[in-house]
């Protein structure tokens, strides 16, 4: 019986740093979206927009996936790590401006959610 004790936690971490900031992403997208002119108050259009954001975002985290085998054969599972690592960095920074305008709202915007 192989010893399970190292891969037992691995699909735990990979969905941390993969899945997770994808899922992130996306809503915070559809949600901005969702505060639009162009859709407010047109259900079946945000919706569509919506899918299409989400769908996007997987399909970009299935292909991301790919590198994970040549990562692992060529240099190891450390690499697949910092690879996904990488990721989620990226994924942060990228979305460093929004984060901080909903950590730190300005006063234009905060009396706009209280109307």
């Amino acid at each position: 019986m192989p010893d399970t004790s190292l891969t037992t936690p691995f699909p735990f971490f990979h969905f941390l740093f993969h899945y997770r900031p994808n899922n992130i992403i996306t809503s915070a997208v559809a949600a901005d979206l969702a505060s639009h002119p162009s859709v407010l108050g047109n259900n079946k259009s945000l919706g569509t927009v919506t899918g299409l954001i989400n769908g996007c975002g997987s399909i970009t985290a299935s292909i991301g996936l790919l590198a994970v085998g040549p990562l692992q054969e060529s240099y190891g599972w450390g690499s697949v790590w910092l690879y996904l690592i990488f990721c989620t960095a990226t994924g942060t920074l990228l979305m460093a401006t929004k984060i901080y305008s909903e950590l730190f709202p300005s006063a234009t915007n905060a009396t706009a959610v209280i109307v």
